[in-house]
C-alpha cells in the first residue's frame, strides 16, 4: 500500500469496490507537510501481495448470513467510552422473530479517506471540495444542489463566502436534518449555518430551504418534503429506481454513536427504504423533534462526504472504518452513494486510531472485534 501527500494537505487512500476502499498513490507533494505520528500509521510505506490494492474494510464474511441467525453483538457495538451502539436482539430474518428491519446490501461506490495533517487545512479541503462540486453541477445542468448537516459543519463553511467558483444564483441549499424550532432558536441548523454563511453570499431567499416553523413535526416533514418534490427536474434529478433526489452534494457530520443526519441507531428511520423526509418524534439527542432526509436519499446522492475532526471524533471513526457492526448498529456504515461517490474528511487527531497500513491483510481486516 502506498500513501503520500497530495500539495502538502492529504495523504489519499481511494478507489472503487462494493463494499471495500481501494488503496491508490497520490501524486507526491513537492514539499514534506507537517510530520504525521507513527501511531496513526498512515506514513508512506508499500504493502506486498495485496489484492490489487484492495483494503476490505467494512466487508461482512458472506455478506453478513449466518447459518444460526444474526448474532447478538459484534466488536464494533462496544465502545470503549461506553455501550453506546445497542445490540442486536434479532436472530435474523424469519428465524424465530420478526424479520430483521436491517438489510445489507452491496451498493456500487467509490470511496476514499482524506487526512489532512490540520483542521485548517482540512477546512480548506472541504471548501475546495464544494467549490469543484458547484462549478460541475452548474455546467452539467445550470443548478447546484448542496445539502448541509448541522452540529460543527456550519462553522466550517464561512471561507465559501469569499471562494471564487460558485455561482449563488444558481445554488440551492437544504439541510439534511433540522430540529423542529424556531429559525431564531440557537438549537437551529438553518440559524447556524446563517450566521455563518449564507448572510454572507448573494444566494435569493427562496434558493435556501428551511424547514417551517410553527408546525407539528409530522406536518413540518410533508411541508418539507412537498417543497423538494416541486423543484424541476432539470435541478434535482431523480433516479431511475424508486425516483429519490439526487442531490449534488451532501455534507454530512458523524455523532459519537455513529448517527448521520438524525438517523440513529437502530431506529426504524435509519432502516426506512421510502420516503424523502421522515419526522422524529423522539430522537435521543435533544431536542427531542426533528425532520429527516432517509438513508436511500443520502445514497442517492452524487457525492457524500462525511467530516469528522478533532480528537473527539477518534473513536467512532475507527470504529465506523475498521470494525464492522450488525446492520444499523452504526448507521455511517449504511451511507453508501448508490454509483457515487463518498469520501471522508479526516484530520490527524481524529484519525489516529486508524490502521491503514494493514487495511488490506484479509485476515485482519474485516474485524468484528476491535
Amino acid at each position: 500500500m502506498l500513501v503520500h501527500t497530495r500539495l502538502g494537505q492529504q495523504p489519499c487512500l481511494s478507489g472503487r469496490s462494493n463494499t471495500a476502499y481501494r488503496v491508490i498513490r497520490c501524486q507526491a507533494a513537492p514539499t514534506a507537510p507537517s510530520p504525521i505520528p507513527e501511531k496513526s500509521s498512515l506514513e508512506s510505506r508499500t504493502k506486498e501481495g495485496a489484492d490489487n490494492g484492495k483494503a476490505f474494510i467494512h466487508l461482512i464474511p458472506n455478506n453478513g448470513r449466518w447459518e444460526n441467525g444474526i448474532p447478538p453483538v459484534m466488536g464494533a457495538h462496544l465502545m470503549a467510552s461506553g455501550t453506546i451502539s445497542p445490540i442486536s436482539v434479532s436472530k435474523g430474518a424469519g428465524v424465530d422473530v420478526t424479520p430483521h428491519q436491517f438489510q445489507y446490501h452491496d451498493t456500487e461506490t467509490e470511496a476514499s479517506v482524506m487526512l489532512y495533517v490540520t483542521p485548517e487545512k482540512a477546512q480548506a479541503g472541504l471548501v475546495k471540495l464544494v467549490v469543484e462540486a458547484a462549478e460541475a453541477a452548474v455546467k452539467a445542468k445550470g443548478a447546484f444542489t448542496l445539502v448541509l448537516s448541522g452540529g460543527s459543519l456550519p462553522a466550517l463553511l464561512g471561507p465559501l463566502a469569499t471562494a471564487k467558483g460558485i455561482d449563488w444564483s444558481k445554488t440551492h441549499i437544504f439541510f439534511v436534518d433540522e430540529r423542529n424550532v424556531p429559525h431564531s432558536s440557537p438549537d437551529s441548523t438553518y440559524k447556524a449555518a446563517q450566521e455563518a454563511l449564507l448572510s454572507k453570499v448573494p444566494i435569493p431567499p427562496a434558493q435556501v430551504y428551511a424547514i417551517a416553523e410553527g408546525l407539528p413535526v409530522e406536518q413540518a416533514a410533508v411541508q418539507y418534503e412537498g417543497r423538494l418534490v416541486s423543484i424541476p427536474a432539470a435541478a434535482l434529478p431523480r433516479t431511475a429506481e424508486g425516483g429519490f433526489p439526487v442531490f449534488d452534494l451532501i455534507l454530512l457530520g458523524v455523532g459519537p454513536d455513529g448517527h448521520v443526519a438524525s438517523l440513529f441507531p437502530n431506529r426504524p428511520e435509519t432502516s426506512a427504504s421510502k420516503g424523502w423526509i421522515l419526522p422524529v418524534k423522539n430522537s435521543p439527542k435533544p431536542p427531542p423533534e426533528r425532520i429527516t432526509m432517509t438513508m436511500p436519499v443520502i445514497n442517492a446522492a452524487k457525492e457524500v462526504a462525511i467530516v469528522a475532526l478533532g480528537a473527539g471524533k477518534c473513536e467512532i471513526v475507527q470504529r465506523v472504518l475498521e470494525v464492522q457492526a450488525l446492520p444499523g448498529a452504526l448507521p455511517a456504515q449504511l451511507v453508501r452513494p448508490r454509483g457515487g461517490k463518498l469520501k471522508w474528511l479526516l484530520d490527524v487527531a481524529s484519525a489516529e486510531g486508524l490502521d491503514t497500513a494493514h487495511w488490506n491483510e484479509g485476515k485482519r481486516f474485516p474485524r468484528s472485534a476491535f
